[in-house]
């Protein structure tokens, strides 16, 4: 992960932090795992949608070296997604339960 997308991960995930304090989420680990996770998901995939696919779009088919290697790119960006996208779910649960009691 380059240095503006970590800067950008911690950005986002400190306005997620106080947008669930103000929505009323306690203090604690679902809070914090919350925040981080989801400002993760959306940085990968910003990641994915400008870099990734783009360059898939526009790479020559006649290129194979560079197909070959983007495709692992490809599998290893959508599977850093997948993982992020299991650890938030049971923090993501807690905040539709603390929503959807209102």
């Amino acid at each position: 992960m380059s240095d503006a997308e970590t800067a950008a991960i911690i950005s986002l995930q400190c306005r997620l932090r106080q947008r669930l304090i103000d929505l009323g989420m306690a203090a604690g680990l679902p809070l914090e795992n919350l925040s981080r996770h989801l400002a993760h998901i959306s940085v990968l995939g910003r990641n994915f949608a400008e870099h990734t696919l783009p360059l898939f779009l526009t790479i020559a088919p006649d290129h194979n070296d560079s197909l070959a290697s983007l495709s692992v790119s490809l599998k290893c960006d959508l599977d850093e997604i997948r993982d992020a996208l299991t650890d938030v779910e049971p923090d993501l649960l807690a905040l539709m339960q603390l929503l959807n009691k209102h």
